[in-house]
């Protein structure tokens, strides 16, 4: 079910693999939220947010009730009406982005690893899969 959640434990070299395809929607384009979070309540802080719509790539992190500056990158690695598998590869440095074994990113981390306790997958979709390895 959509939101989806699952606890995680992040140290350099975890992986998240996401398998999914777009929902179509009528009059308007899907998006895609993946966010690492320190809680699932709304006042939790968010380590890393990755939301896709419009053909862009949105990343920001939520600290202290403030969003932080926010990054954009065009993206046309996503084809409505096919499957694809999204990868979060957990660096030193911050989370690697996969798409379809395509790197298309790095976000520099904002919060100490430790304190992310959960992942939310949301959006226009439909879950294949969520690994964790």
């Amino acid at each position: 079910p959509i939101p989806y959640y699952q606890s995680v434990c992040l140290s350099v070299g975890y992986m998240v693999k996401i398998k999914a395809n777009f929902q179509p929607l009528v009059g308007r384009k899907p998006e895609l939220v993946v966010e690492f979070c320190t809680g699932i309540g709304k006042d939790s802080d968010i380590a890393f947010h990755f939301r896709l719509y419009n053909s862009m790539v949105v990343m920001n992190s939520f600290q202290d009730g403030k969003w932080q500056e926010e990054k954009r990158v065009s993206s046309d690695n996503f084809v409505l009406g096919e499957s694809f598998e999204l990868r979060f590869l957990v660096l030193d440095n911050g989370y690697q982005v996969f798409v379809n074994n395509k790197s298309i990113l790095i976000f520099v981390h904002c919060l100490p690893l430790q304190s992310v306790k959960m992942l939310k997958v949301s959006g226009d979709i439909v879950l294949t899969s969520v690994e964790t390895l």
